[in-house]
């Protein structure tokens, strides 16, 4: 078992005397709960782990809880059965290493195909959050145990309700989260998130304890160019916070580039990012951490899915009930969005409900300056995204940035932030080997997010005013200026300067991609190269300029860093 089992003490009470000579351990106390509830084990308890039973003939029962789990890899033939978490375990006991080249391309054009067990080597499978799967001789037995959309509406007397129960929750998560933890540390941004899981957490711990922060800042050369939506630099409002709640020890870093650590994630869990996401700058907190002693980092990555939800499916749905007042403020009152009301109503309200393809073209004709919203954000050739286009038509899969809108329903919500967490724990793993300290989400405890998911749309959007939950829960905790701030947080505002100045090394790396057998033919260099070739002189803010480069770029390099690791090239 890897992970960990909440509220011990309770599960052990109800498991009974066996239970209490098992003590406090989580897969001995798995292993009862199995033999006692079966399969309904999973659903009854709370935490987040993966597991592996042996059922004693011949069969392995393979599990990972729902919402937040550590990953959990799979190899399945005739000739054998055998799964880990660390998934070098499966090359070493024999299985070969070979790059899945089409589950490459499928992530550079962002369509993840989460919930599915594919990865990205052949014959090697991965267990979906919330599912178990049986290996036997006849085949794998794969059971989705956990339902997201079977919520359970939250309706209390009064506004001030909600707030109350969402403390108590936030609490409880922060109070379990501290019960193994020595010296805990916390990834602190300038927003509302990971600020209220710094009140819970401190709210919890001794008087006499302290609560070391960690926040990565923009490169000292960026110029604080920036979308108006946006903000780049945390830096300000969490000193602010920081001043306000003096047990806070605020540390900061500006180090990260988009490939800073790279090789070290790849030595340590021989897989990529997530999503070939650009996670360079966690490398500076998470060594900070490091530093201080800390043994757990936490953070609170899915306050938006939570306690910070800003309820946008209300644009369809107080359309859909006639709402108009609550639409109106919804959408007047949106941040840095200047279009005139009967444009937001047409873009965000009804424009989501028309058919996919037409739906696309309007889209593309009114902002043609966008440019392709898939090629934006990936680097294959023509011919690679044609032939992954085709593929995902068979199988019924979609590039994220595709068709991309808000979600038109809570149904659509929930399904969306099922998918997104469905990613992302092979990256955690890896940070925790790399660095030697535990990790663990604030807000991905399971009854807050099923209590979140019930909460009534008005609790998140309310007169216009966005995550109005969260704003209620921050009054008196964080500083007001940063409680109110429309704006969000932007991670690599200073990617202009930090790309600019190696422009020549990727240059070099690029043509070295040529003479790969397939990464030469699968990624449009020339266009990469390109994009190197005409730099412009100041960040720019239109998308069909920024995002190619920004991210385009920079996940083709970091596939490539992949597939060349795994294959054992030393030219990349």
């Amino acid at each position: 078992m890897h992970g960990w089992l909440d509220d011990l003490d309770t599960l052990i009470e109800e498991l009974g005397a066996e239970a209490h000579g098992a003590g406090r351990n989580p897969a001995r106390l798995y292993d009862l709960a199995l033999s006692r509830w079966g399969d309904e084990t999973d659903l009854k308890l709370t935490g987040t782990y993966a597991a592996i039973t042996s059922l004693g003939d011949g069969r392995l029962r393979l599990a990972r809880s729902p919402w937040s789990a550590p990953p959990l890899h799979f190899v399945h033939s005739a000739e054998r059965a055998m799964a880990s978490s660390v998934i070098r375990v499966l090359f070493e006991a024999g299985h070969p290493r070979e790059v899945d080249y089409e589950f490459v391309a499928d992530q550079l054009v962002q369509d993840h195909r989460p919930l599915q067990t594919v990865g990205w080597y052949r014959g090697v499978s991965r267990v979906p959050i919330g599912t178990r799967i049986v290996l036997s001789a006849k085949g794998a037995e794969i059971t989705p145990y956990y339902d997201p959309h079977r919520v359970t509406p939250v309706h209390l007397p009064r506004d001030e309700d909600y707030v109350a129960a969402a403390h108590d929750l936030l609490a409880r998560s922060a109070r379990l989260a501290l019960q193994d933890c020595r010296r805990p540390g916390l990834m602190l941004s300038g927003g509302l998130d990971s600020a209220m899981c710094a009140t819970a957490l401190l709210g919890e711990l001794p008087s006499e304890r302290r609560l070391a922060t960690f926040t990565f800042c923009p490169d000292p050369a960026w110029d604080g160019r920036n979308q108006s939506t946006q903000f780049g630099n945390e830096r300000p409002y969490v000193e602010a916070f920081a001043a306000m709640h003096p047990r806070i020890d605020a540390m900061f870093d500006n180090t990260g580039q988009f490939d800073t650590g790279l090789r070290d994630i790849l030595r340590a869990n021989d897989l990529p990012t997530a999503n070939v996401a650009n996670t360079g700058k966690y490398h500076g907190p998470w060594q900070m951490a490091r530093t201080a002693g800390c043994d757990w980092l936490f953070n609170a990555e899915f306050g938006n899915f939570t306690i910070s939800n800003d309820g946008r499916w209300s644009y369809v749905e107080y359309l859909k009930r006639g709402k108009w007042r609550q639409l109106a403020k919804a959408l007047a009152q949106r941040g840095g969005d200047g279009r005139p009301l009967w444009r937001k109503v047409l873009a965000l309200s009804i424009l989501p409900l028309v058919p996919r393809r037409l739906r696309v073209a309007l889209r593309r004709l009114v902002h043609p300056g966008d440019g392709d919203p898939v090629s934006n954000v990936s680097g294959l050739s023509p011919a690679a995204r044609a032939a992954q286009a085709e593929r995902a038509r068979e199988r019924g899969t979609d590039a994220l940035m595709d068709d991309y809108h808000y979600p038109r329903s809570r149904a659509e919500f929930i399904a969306r932030i099922w998918e997104s967490a469905d990613s992302g724990e092979d990256l955690d793993l890896a940070f925790e080997r790399l660095y030697g300290i535990r990790r663990r989400d604030i807000t991905a405890h399971r009854p807050l997010i099923e209590f979140c998911l019930g909460v009534p749309t008005r609790q998140y959007i309310h007169e216009g005013v966005d995550r109005w939950l969260a704003r209620r829960m921050a009054e008196g905790r964080i500083p007001e200026k940063q409680r109110t701030e429309r704006r969000q947080g932007n991670h690599h505002p200073d990617w202009h300067v930090q790309l600019g100045r190696r422009r020549a090394e990727l240059a070099e790396s690029l043509e070295r991609l040529r003479d790969h057998p397939v990464l030469g033919e699968m990624l449009d260099i020339d266009r990469l190269n390109g994009l190197l070739e005409d730099w412009p002189e100041v960040a720019p803010l239109d998308k069909a300029q920024a995002l190619p480069r920004a991210f385009a770029m920079t996940r083709a390099l970091t596939a490539a860093s992949f597939v060349c690791y795994a294959e054992g090239r030393n030219d990349f």
